[in-house]
């Protein structure tokens, strides 16, 4: 039996999300783009935070800038911190080998790689490149899911994540919960401390193996007393274990390494208001946005 042209066969679609990002930017001009003014003769987008055209994401604390790790395109490759390796802001004349360390805003309001040509995703709070994905059902899941939206603020420096789901992708539920919504998105640089000495580890060693003698004078078995001894802070998780927020205010950055990792942030709002943390947690927190130009004119941070 034929269907009539103006029958619509149905196809089985997901269930509507109910979305937190922002539609696309518009790029008109008059309603999208701050002026030059106070920007060094770059258009800034009034809705992102981000210039058009090229740029750097150097973080404040670390002082190294966002980099595809290699410079490669496959699927998942990470993005992490390193040390900027192009000191011109000119675009012709910058090494094509730096453009791992260039960004831009597509179209669509995607944060994307210049060298991969692919928008930036977030994976178990990693930033990492990604290739479109078809969707699979249930949707939205890890796999697929729609990408985030990355947004700059000026006045803070904080660098900020939209998603138009619960980022953890729970499986479907009749009564999905709305927390994620009540959270705020941030990206950080993660320190790292330098690789100690012999003399500094053997040293480490003894005081450790001293406190341990003093809590436990026989050596016997006292499961009471590692307990407490782990809750009183005295044995130390490894730097992996410890997420960026949890870190005590005097956590080392001195690491000569080129490489720092950095990490989304799930943070409750109104943070800002409440916490009162190190010079070295805000500004881990802190990023710059610096545009890169198609002539000499100078150039700076926005």
């Amino acid at each position: 039996m034929s269907t009539p042209d103006n029958d619509v066969i149905a196809s089985p679609v997901a269930s509507p999300i109910d979305t937190t990002i922002p539609p696309p930017p518009s790029y008109s001009p008059r309603s999208s783009y701050s002026g030059p003014s106070g920007s060094g003769g770059v258009y800034i987008n009034a809705e992102t935070g981000f210039p058009g055209g090229y740029f750097l994401i150097k973080n404040v604390g670390a002082n190294k800038v966002l980099d595809v790790a290699r410079g490669e395109h496959d699927d998942g490759t990470d993005v992490i911190l390193w040390t900027e390796k192009e000191s011109s802001l000119v675009e012709v004349m910058r090494d094509p080998e730096a453009d791992n360390q260039l960004f831009f805003m597509d179209y669509n309001g995607h944060l994307c790689s210049k060298v991969a040509g692919l928008p930036i995703d977030i994976d178990d709070g990693r930033l990492v490149v990604r290739r479109h994905r078809p969707v699979t059902y249930p949707f939205p899941n890890h796999y697929a899911h729609p990408l985030p939206r990355f947004s700059y603020d000026r006045g803070s420096g904080l660098l900020r994540i939209a998603f138009a789901c619960d980022p953890s992708y729970p499986a479907p539920s009749a009564y999905p919960s709305q927390a994620w919504k009540e959270r705020d998105y941030i990206l950080s640089a993660v320190p790292l401390k330098r690789d100690k000495s012999f003399a500094e580890a053997s040293l480490d060693f003894l005081t450790t193996a001293a406190s341990r003698i003093a809590l436990n004078p026989f050596g016997s078995p006292n499961a009471a007393t590692s307990a407490a001894h782990v809750e009183r802070g005295d044995y130390d998780l490894r730097d992996d274990e410890t997420l960026e927020e949890e870190r005590p205010e005097h956590a080392d950055d001195d690491s000569p390494s080129r490489r720092r990792e950095v990490r989304m942030l799930n943070l409750p709002l109104g943070w800002m208001e409440k916490e009162r943390g190190s010079t070295a947690t805000v500004t881990r927190r802190k990023w710059e946005i610096v545009p890169i130009l198609h002539n000499r004119h100078v150039t700076r941070p926005i």
